[in-house]
């Protein structure tokens, strides 16, 4: 129900084209604001004469009776493909913006009940991914509590900590002059951040430069938080 249709009343026919288009796509497709509220008088009309016919016993309206309900029934089973097949496709746009923090994911197609599950799941993603995978990766202790069968090693034998590594500006698992890589200026300070195969970057202070993996680089110069350098 796209800007071409937004006179058209919510119908078992459009409801039907709205989940054919879900399933023949694979991004997020467009929908009317008022959806979810045309939706809801739509069943509440189609209740309605389910309803009215109940008390009726002519055999139109037993038949009017049987049909709507069998439409109903069948425009529920729609809904729910509707709304699982959007659900899955904002928690796969959540996980996409958590891993990469990108800011060209395209959440133009969101209504605003989809927008506040995708900034609640991107929000969460981020807290665990913090809590978990950099803390691993940076050799902290995480808040994830430690198995029952955990032992702390033995003051008569202390296990020697590891040294703390110095902060580099390009992650260890790649060589430095490596394909697809550009030198970069960075604009403001940036935070470590983990890239697509799990290697640290960062932290970058103003001012200073580093090489990157270019799409890493695309991401920073169009948020403005660096230029490239030539």
């Amino acid at each position: 129900m796209g800007d071409d249709s937004k006179e058209i009343k919510v119908t078992y026919e459009t409801l039907y084209e709205v989940l054919r288009r879900e399933k023949s796509k694979d991004e997020l497709q467009k929908l009317d604001e008022s959806f979810f509220r045309d939706v809801l008088e739509y069943l509440k009309e189609k209740t309605r004469i389910v309803q009215e016919a109940a008390g009726k016993f002519d055999m139109f309206s037993v038949e009017e009776r049987e049909n709507t309900q069998i439409q109903l029934n069948n425009v529920r089973r729609i809904l729910k493909e509707i709304y699982e097949r959007r659900e899955k496709k904002i928690i796969d746009m959540a996980l996409n913006k958590s891993k990469t923090n990108s800011s060209i994911i395209d959440t133009t197609n969101l209504l605003a009940k989809e927008h506040e599950l995708y900034n609640e799941a991107v929000k969460l993603l981020d807290t665990f991914r913090k809590d978990i995978l950099l803390s691993l990766l940076e050799l902290k202790s995480s808040g994830v509590s430690q198995p029952a069968t955990w032992q702390e090693p033995s003051s008569e034998s202390p296990a020697p900590e590891p040294e703390a590594e110095p902060a580099s500006s390009a992650p260890e698992t790649e060589p430095s002059a490596a394909a697809g890589r550009v030198n970069v200026k960075f604009l403001q300070k940036i935070e470590q951040f983990v890239g697509k195969e799990l290697e640290l970057y960062g932290p970058f202070e103003p001012d200073t430069t580093a090489e990157l993996p270019k799409e890493i680089a695309d991401i920073l110069i169009n948020k403005g938080s660096a230029s490239i350098v030539e």
